[in-house]
């Protein structure tokens, strides 16, 4: 199976179950509200790093959702609720190194850029890892980093596709979030359980 096997199939299966990923992503872009009031007026460091809990709590439950959706299960909104504090937590903290770090300038700038990357690079594959193998926090984050090494390729396939749909998303005044985000996170589940797939049976052979 290839990347653009697997990419298709998660933007089938998002389109199958489209109501209800609209809402996840509503649901997602409602609370990022907060964030963008307050980067727009100007509010303190600490109070914009407070800000990205929220949406970053809102990604783990629509990554639930969209688990359940690349597997070909029905989604339900309650599983909107089955959020990940600690992996939430790390995201968010990451989001606030990076945009501190390419704010400042000089040298921390080169270091926000690294975060960046790296949060832009294995968070979605965390995020999904976290919801299709059930793991939590920190285990979610190492599973998603080991899938980005073991293909990097799908990595920076949906590095790609999530650059594009922000573009497109920040192109829309944000209208466009409600259908990036959950379509992100579909296809990242649907690579991240072909690839754990493809472990398992490598594993099963040795």
């Amino acid at each position: 199976m290839n990347s653009w096997t697997t990419t298709s199939g998660g933007a089938v299966a998002f389109w199958h179950e489209l109501p209800r990923n609209l809402l996840a992503g509503a649901v997602t872009a409602l609370a990022a509200a907060p964030f963008a009031v307050a980067v727009a007026a100007g509010l303190p460091a600490w109070l914009l790093a407070l800000t990205t809990v929220p949406p970053a709590l809102a990604l783990t439950g629509a990554a639930s959702m969209a688990a359940a959706v690349a597997r070909g299960g029905a989604a339900r909104v309650a599983q909107l609720r089955d959020v990940d504090a600690v992996l939430a937590t790390v995201l968010a903290a990451g989001a606030t190194l990076a945009g501190a770090g390419l704010v400042s300038g000089g040298p921390a700038a080169l270091f926000g850029a690294v975060c960046g990357a790296g949060l832009l690079l294995a968070g979605p594959s965390a995020l999904a890892y976290g919801a299709v193998r059930g793991r939590r926090g920190l285990a979610a984050v190492r599973g998603g980093a080991i899938l980005v090494a073991y293909r990097p390729g799908w990595a920076f396939t949906l590095l790609a596709l999530a650059c594009l749909g922000g573009f497109a998303a920040v192109a829309s005044a944000g209208v466009l979030a409600v259908v990036v985000v959950p379509l992100v996170l579909t296809i990242a589940a649907r690579q991240t359980a072909a690839l754990l797939d493809e472990i398992d049976a490598v594993q099963a052979r040795s």
